[in-house]
């Protein structure tokens, strides 16, 4: 059972309370309509967000902010609720599949006219060229093999044969509507036609399987999808809200705008998780990175970056917290310094980026400024990191009110693991 009573010993210092929305993960939300058309296993549900829409009392007059878009749950559910909203992420391709999941403004019919016609080129192509080799292919079509390392532990040549073919019909697709549409089923078709486990929030290799992987088969349902999908939103494109998608730091909010009235988000957690890992095959197939150097240095940037050069450059000298929450994080380096310096440095550089973003936070809130931050508790090197109240704490000095910690679910199999929600305002 999840030991409620453990969140709030810890919590004591703010007032907290627990709701019961059920799950709150991505799980749930592959079921819904738009937000099931791109997977991103650390994201929240639908149902969350619009809990926080009516708690935050969120109207037509409100701008709403969601500083670690990640795959635009938040924004989906503004544009479908007629608000306006502004996203950003640091990763281009979740920012991509966000922005053009928002694709709706089109023409229904046509667009599911020019979708047939389009699966049944891919199929002709497909087809076409089944007898031909990998390399026969990338000479006759004039095709580039993604750029990551290793590629056929990726991907199986006869598997990546089709998906290059299918990348190749996708990229000249006109108009861009469709394109875009066309491109998020083909971003999640890479990802699930890889040689990879899914079962655990980050990927691994699955070398040995025997899966049958027919791309065509599963590039067509994704399409399918988003026919279908589009036919359920509402149709009068005048009540769906103003959004806008940016590419960006969120350490440097001011740089991208310049109020904010609301904040709905789920910021990385400190748990040696990596998105940019978690997204690298798709980053290199849909060509958005042609070099690793591009990938290392994005998750060095990332608040909680952890993959690859990000651990390496915390292995040498001993970081120091900000100085404005040295008290606020020295009981958590006091316990973890002695463990693990490797665990110690990433910990600190976390909380030091969501001061860093806390503080240009402040720069951009509106007098009547009110916000959810969704964050989960974790263990590094034995100690647990209680992020709910370490960010309650770093929001405090930074001048805003806490409100109430929201406790929301257990999570990860284990009693002690729990997400809840921050709940700030000024």
């Amino acid at each position: 059972m999840f030991e409620v009573a453990h969140a709030y010993h810890h919590t004591a210092s703010f007032p907290s309370r627990t709701i019961d929305i059920g799950d709150v993960t991505f799980l749930d939300g592959q079921r819904e309509p738009i937000h099931r058309w791109f997977r991103l296993t650390p994201s929240y549900l639908p149902t969350l967000v619009r809990y926080f829409l009516r708690y935050l009392q969120c109207d037509e007059t409100t701008l709403i902010l969601d500083p670690f878009l990640g795959k635009g749950t938040t924004l989906i559910e503004t544009k479908r609720h007629g608000l306006r909203a502004v996203g950003i992420e640091i990763n281009p391709l979740p920012k991509l599949a966000a922005e053009y999941a928002l694709t709706w403004e089109v023409d229904r019919a046509g667009f599911q006219q020019f979708a047939n016609a389009h699966l049944g080129k891919v199929s002709e192509s497909i087809a076409q060229h089944r007898a031909d080799s990998l390399n026969e292919v990338l000479k006759l079509r004039a095709l580039r093999l993604p750029a990551i390392h290793n590629v056929f532990r990726w991907w199986r040549p006869e598997v990546l044969k089709d998906l290059l073919l299918v990348r190749s019909d996708v990229f000249a697709v006109e108009p861009v509507s469709y394109r875009q549409l066309l491109w998020i089923a083909l971003a999640a078709c890479a990802l699930d036609c890889a040689n990879i486990h899914r079962n655990h929030p980050t990927i691994t290799f699955d070398d040995a399987h025997t899966r049958h992987i027919d791309v065509l088969s599963d590039y067509s349902q994704k399409v399918s999808q988003i026919v279908d999908d589009l036919c359920q939103v509402a149709v009068a494109s005048s009540a769906f809200g103003q959004i806008s998608v940016i590419q960006g730091n969120s350490v440097h909010l001011a740089k991208y705008v310049s109020s904010a009235d609301r904040v709905i988000t789920l910021p990385p957690y400190p748990n040696r998780f990596s998105y940019v890992h978690t997204t690298r095959p798709q980053l290199f197939f849909m060509e958005i990175f042609d070099s690793a150097h591009q990938s290392a240095e994005l998750d060095c940037e990332a608040i909680g970056g952890t993959w690859g050069k990000a651990t390496s450059d915390l292995c040498t000298a001993r970081l120091m917290p900000e100085p404005q929450i040295a008290a606020i994080l020295q009981p958590l380096s006091d316990q973890l310094q002695p463990r693990s310096q490797l665990m110690y440095n990433y910990t600190i550089k976390y909380f030091n980026m969501l001061y860093g973003h806390v503080q240009s936070l402040r720069t951009v809130a509106s007098q009547q400024f009110r916000g959810a931050y969704i964050v989960g508790n974790s263990r590094l090197a034995g100690v647990e990191i209680h992020t709910d109240v370490l960010l309650a704490q770093i929001f405090e000095q930074c001048g805003f009110k806490v409100d109430e910690i929201l406790i929301l679910r257990k999570r990860g199999g284990r009693k002690k693991l729990f997400e809840a929600a921050v709940c700030v305002s000024l």
